[in-house]
């Protein structure tokens, strides 16, 4: 699948003829929809299997808004939403990415019946409570649907809307009640709708000096990809073929290798990428983190490294970050996958 994507977005990048750019966009519509159902699925049976666990700590609400902007600011752009944050500078108790993930799905579901209209993303303060938002100047629901939007596989039929799966509030509701934080729905049909989720507020204050990252309200634009040297591995060649023919249409300067071996070759020669994309299961004995490792031995830190993997458990993602890379899930997503590329420029 991650393959398929691949090849996909670069077909939509190179398509001249109209009915060629309709088919490829049909096909990138349907390889997400299949990406959207496997991860809602995985994500259904943690929660029914009791194997989606919290972990609770103080932190900043602009850490968890700030990553929202960048992704969603973006797909605003694409979709013609007006979306806006607005940073607060509250702390907050709560799991970061089990949070994250309950916005998401709010976002997700303002963005799918609310084309070309608003979308705003904020939080209230109640007495030890923070009451965290997602407006949208929608449709809004129905009184008698507002009942069951919580349950799997609802969905409402919204002219003119792209229909979703119906999960993703439903794994909304299943990680509120993991984190004892309740979700709220006020609707009015015809006007809009908020969504929410309430947590406590933090009560240790952080330590001189901890800055928390605010909330970027407006994104910066896609910036041209002409120059930016990346270097990708990986031990499957469609991956490889398809991961330069998109790269390549951006204007990237790509180079791909297989095993380490390739890597130090390639690097001894003098190539010098700004951004290294790798796999992270690559052979029985060799993963991403170690071509990762291997490249900063020889280069310093003057690159962008990323692990590419379908690996999604909390302990990977961990491991990788603490290793000062980025995370990248499979089937890599072409928006994510520029704006680590504009990491990489900047």
């Amino acid at each position: 699948m991650n393959a398929a994507r691949l090849f996909a977005s670069s077909l939509s990048e190179m398509a001249q003829d109209k009915d060629v750019q309709k088919m490829s966009s049909h096909i990138e519509s349907a390889l997400g929809a299949a990406e959207d159902l496997i991860s809602d699925l995985l994500d259904i049976s943690r929660l029914e299997s009791g194997k989606m666990k919290a972990k609770v700590s103080d932190f900043s609400i602009d850490e968890v808004f700030s990553t929202l902007a960048a992704e969603f600011g973006m797909i605003a752009k694409e979709q013609g939403v007006d979306f806006r944050v607005q940073p607060t500078g509250i702390r907050i108790r709560s799991d970061k990415r089990l949070l994250r993930r309950v916005l998401q799905n709010f976002l997700t579901n303002a963005f799918r019946y609310n084309p070309n209209g608003r979308v705003l993303l904020g939080a209230r303060r109640k007495g030890n409570k923070v009451r965290i938002e997602v407006w949208d100047n929608g449709p809004g629901i129905p009184e008698d649907r507002q009942q069951d939007i919580f349950n799997e596989f609802t969905r409402i039929d919204r002219k003119g809307a792209e229909l979703g799966l119906g999960l993703g509030l439903a794994i909304a509701r299943g990680i509120s009640r993991i984190l004892t934080q309740p979700l709220g729905l006020r609707s009015w049909p015809g006007e809009g709708t908020v969504f929410s989720i309430t947590a406590h507020r933090a009560t240790v204050m952080p330590l001189v000096g901890d800055t928390s990252v605010e909330a970027d309200a407006q994104p910066k634009n896609s910036e041209p990809m002409a120059g930016v040297h990346v270097l990708c591995v990986d031990n499957e060649k469609d991956i490889l073929t398809g991961m330069e023919s998109l790269l390549t249409r951006w204007g990237c300067q790509v180079q791909v290798a297989e095993d380490m071996e390739q890597v130090e070759n390639l690097l001894q020669d003098g190539w010098n990428p700004n951004v290294i994309l790798s796999d992270y299961h690559l052979a029985p004995s060799l993963t991403g983190l170690d071509i990762l490792q291997r490249c900063r031995e020889l280069l310093g830190d003057g690159f962008t490294g990323a692990i590419i993997t379908a690996d999604r458990t909390p302990e990977t993602r961990q491991m990788i970050r603490e290793q000062g890379f980025s995370y990248i899930a499979k089937p890599v997503k072409p928006i994510k996958l520029r704006a680590l590329l504009q990491q990489g420029v900047n």
